[in-house]
């Protein structure tokens, strides 16, 4: 735990409990202490968004998951009223990008091309040209 985001771990004991991680290793603080310290650190903490994903998790709580969740159910209502009284439909909004979606998306894609047998290479003119390296 410690080895792999224990600069999360000590930063967030400074923020939210003002004492060191380093407490729980001189006896200070008993190792029972210390993790229950660990198990109720809040949903803002540094800790927690480094072992959900890394820092694009930080400040995603409960709330904010909501709130992505209604802005979704707005854009969708929106869409579908606009859809039934327009002559040309409008394109279906996009959903709220959540913290981890991407990385989602690229290993969906990665599997598709690389179980499907007929995947071929897109050829380096067709590249946009951002994407050229």
């Amino acid at each position: 735990m410690c080895d792999e985001n224990g600069a999360a771990l000590a930063a967030d004991f400074q923020r939210f409990y003002g004492m060191r991680l380093s407490d729980a290793v001189t006896g200070a603080v008993s190792p029972r202490t210390a993790l229950a310290l660990i198990e109720h650190l809040p949903e803002e903490s540094a800790f927690l968004a480094a072992t959900r994903g890394g820092r694009e998790f930080t400040g995603w709580d409960t709330n904010a998951y909501l709130l992505a969740c209604l802005i979704d159910s707005v854009n969708m209502t929106t869409w579908a009223v606009s859809a039934q009284n327009a002559k040309r439909k409008p394109s279906k909004p996009k959903p709220f990008e959540r913290p981890g979606q991407r990385k989602r998306n690229m290993r969906a894609a990665e599997s598709l091309i690389t179980t499907n047998p007929r995947a071929m290479p897109i050829p380096e003119h067709r590249l946009p040209k951002r994407a050229r390296s």
